[in-house]
């Protein structure tokens, strides 16, 4: 994951939404008259352009690991513009969420009034965590030995603490040791597993993985709607280019990666001054 274009979407992120009317300049072009909105959708259409360009990976797995980190990448590009004092607000309503499949132990016992987005984001990382520490078992697994794995330990204080730019950092380093699922072979996906009791396969929790960050989004974002936090235009465009980086970050070349940040970084310093 590159810092550089975690911050840049922080700033565009924050643009108030009178700012996305104001008038903008495409540089090197003219034409019609162009909004601030419009730098954002360049934005957008430049990495949608890297995704256009990055062939499809060649294994199974790999295309199973690239669905998740565009799921990965919708997720971070809604927490790049949660301020983090939201992180540890409660939500008001009813009946916000039944309890998760596969409840965590150590966990509030329903996704509910007293899940936080802290909470949800840690269960989000410990759940992955043993999902991933399971799939890495089964792969590795002799035929003799049983299905079923010791889970991690429960999170501690220090893997609970920080900001929403220090959750994108965390979250993002435990997608990075899941990348080397990448590997598994095609028979290797059909090798047995288990997921919340139930046996299945290797492609199965693959695939889980991506929707297990798809669920977690739609919670972050009830919860945040529960609390009375709306994001603003700028910052749905912004969730919308972080899916697009996701889609296609893991396989790009990092000097392709470091042009695109660029292009964001100096549209940030442009946009919201440097």
């Amino acid at each position: 994951m590159s810092a550089a274009f975690v911050a840049a979407m922080a700033r565009l992120a924050r643009l108030p939404d009178s700012r996305c009317s104001e008038p903008w300049e495409w540089p090197g072009h003219s034409a019609c008259p162009l909004q601030v909105r419009d730098a954002l959708y360049r934005s957008l259409e430049e990495e949608l352009a890297a995704v256009a360009a990055q062939p499809a990976p060649p294994s199974e797995a790999g295309r199973l690991l690239a669905v998740g980190q565009r799921a990965w990448g919708e997720l971070r590009g809604l927490l790049v513009g949660v301020p983090d004092a939201a992180l540890d607000r409660a939500p008001s309503g009813q009946g916000l969420w039944p309890s998760p499949v596969g409840a965590v132990a150590g966990e509030p016992a329903a996704w509910g009034l007293d899940w936080t987005l802290r909470d949800a984001l840690g269960h989000l990382l410990l759940s992955g965590r043993r999902d991933r520490e399971a799939l890495e078992y089964a792969l590795r697994r002799s035929g003799s030995e049983p299905l079923t794995l010791q889970p991690s330990a429960a999170l501690g204080e220090a893997e609970e603490a920080g900001g929403a730019g220090t959750w994108i950092d965390r979250l993002a380093a435990e997608r990075a040791v899941g990348a080397e699922l990448a590997s598994a072979t095609s028979d290797q996906l059909h090798r047995p597993t288990l997921w919340a009791g139930y046996q299945v396969d290797v492609r199965f929790s693959m695939l889980r993985l991506a929707g297990q960050l798809v669920e977690h989004t739609v919670q972050a974002e009830r919860i945040l709607a529960g609390t009375g936090w709306e994001p603003g235009e700028a910052h749905l465009i912004v969730r919308r280019i972080s899916a697009a980086r996701g889609a296609h970050e893991l396989f790009t070349e990092g000097e392709t990666l470091g042009r695109l940040d660029e292009v964001h970084a100096d549209r940030a310093a442009s946009l919201c001054g440097s």
